[in-house]
């Protein structure tokens, strides 16, 4: 039990750190920081939908490397980058796509052969690649939106488009309950491990999770009335304020025209084939 305590303290404090890093990467001066959170939104999503709207595997290759491009030239830590997105858009992706790889799913001509009536068919693997490529762009873009941006901007910008008020304030009140959250749950464990000599009894140990569990619970539905209690009483109205303000410059302006340019110059070549 002690061992599930020490890898529970240690995850928790690998989250906060992942937010530490977060805020330090965002204040950096790098492609990405010196746009403005509007733009870095409305062209993230933008480049997201227009990837994912495309079967070209030459394109989708292209904006591999250009989310790369963009990665390197925001500061975003490479190593980081790569195996996150990796491990999730390449082996949890691919291990989905596996049954699509084989004739039986997705009938075309052999590339392997398995057994005797069972082969991966070229049709199979290039659908697969082109989902995974797919969904590597879409990580990559969102991971390099959330490092390169302070939370407080991403919701000043939903909330400039219009998203509805109750959405951005249920994300970011659910942002800062899951922070102190953390921060409790790890106080306990710590105060846990500190109490603890010897070995205890699988008994004990389980009524240890299940009362946690339970005082975590009873914690978050007293302090939600207290703190809605104590906006109301402050003047909270359903808008959030911020000492940030958005300002459009020319960099924002060179952003937009050299994707314009980038994608009307892979239109061309491409003979206007970028979805098929």
């Amino acid at each position: 039990m002690s061992n599930f305590i020490e890898k529970t303290v240690l995850s928790i404090q690998s989250t906060f750190q992942d937010m530490f890093e977060s805020d330090e990467i965002a204040i950096k001066r790098g492609l990405m920081q010196s746009l403005d959170a509007r733009i870095r939104l409305l062209s993230i999503l933008l480049l997201i939908v227009l990837c994912n709207l495309s079967s070209s595997w030459q394109f989708l290759c292209l904006m591999v490397v250009y989310s790369i491009f963009v990665a390197v030239l925001s500061k975003v830590p490479i190593k980081s980058y790569i195996f996150r997105v990796l491990s999730v858009s390449v082996i949890f992706t691919g291990i989905v796509l596996i049954p699509s790889l084989f004739n039986i799913v997705k009938p075309g001509n052999p590339l392997i052969y398995i057994g005797k009536n069972l082969y991966i068919t070229r049709n199979g693997a290039i659908s697969a690649s082109i989902f995974i490529m797919r969904s590597f762009v879409s990580l990559s873009f969102i991971y390099i939106l959330i490092l390169s941006t302070k939370w407080v901007e991403i919701l000043k910008a939903f909330r400039y488009f219009k998203l509805p008020k109750i959405f951005s304030a249920t994300l970011d009140i659910s942002f800062r309950y899951i922070t102190l959250f953390l921060d409790v749950a790890s106080n306990m464990f710590l105060a846990r491990k500190s109490r603890s000599v010897g070995k205890s009894k699988g008994k004990s140990e389980r009524r240890f999770v299940a009362s946690s569990m339970g005082n975590l619970l009873i914690r978050s539905e007293y302090l939600s009335s207290e703190v809605y209690s104590a906006m109301l009483s402050r003047g909270y109205k359903g808008e959030y304020k911020t000492i940030s303000d958005f300002k459009f410059d020319i960099f924002d302006a060179v952003w937009i025209l050299f994707n314009i340019s980038l994608f009307a110059a892979t239109f061309i070549v491409k003979g206007g084939k970028l979805w098929i």
